[in-house]
């Protein structure tokens, strides 16, 4: 188990805040996705004004930059809190790994205890023990498998790998 403690902690690690590297990401993409807007109603403005209507002048730059802006912080602010969310799952996750390993610890030590003060009750605590254990690992791998996304979940193939099997 202690595997995939490890594993979610180790995705947190790499995740981290939404400082450094993942926001200069945030902005670029928040930049690309203005300029696009920008450069799209320009090119539309220009295609229908000068075009099919034939009406020259100068393009209507104040209402496209505009248009460019709120584009711009309504992408930085979602996927700022796209990030901050993700964030916040795998720290659930972490926790949840941290507290199956500790109800596991505390269960081997009552499994244990019990065998070794009455052999003839350890199979029944023996069988809570899996049942727990069991109980856990479903727990655990369950969270595991939604906070990755479905190509790099473990036991799952991507689409691409189950068509060329």
């Amino acid at each position: 188990m202690w595997g995939r403690a490890s594993f979610i902690s180790e995705m947190t690690r790499k995740t981290g805040s939404i400082k450094g590297e993942s926001a200069f990401r945030l902005l670029l993409f928040s930049i690309f996705a203005s300029s696009f807007v920008l450069v799209i109603s320009l090119v539309l403005q220009w295609l229908i004004y000068d075009d099919w209507l034939h009406q020259t002048g100068p393009l209507r730059i104040v209402g496209t930059c505009i248009a460019a802006a709120v584009t711009f912080l309504f992408v930085y602010r979602w996927l700022g809190t796209q990030a901050r969310r993700r964030m916040e799952m795998l720290q659930r996750f972490n926790t949840i790994a941290r507290m199956n390993d500790r109800i596991r610890n505390a269960v081997q030590a009552i499994e244990f205890t019990t065998y070794a003060s009455n052999p003839a009750a350890a199979e029944h605590v023996r069988r809570a023990v899996e049942v727990i254990d069991e109980a856990l690992r479903g727990v655990i791998e369950g969270s595991v498998t939604s906070a990755l996304p479905p190509e790099k979940a473990p036991g799952r193939k991507a689409a691409s790998q189950r068509t060329s099997a």
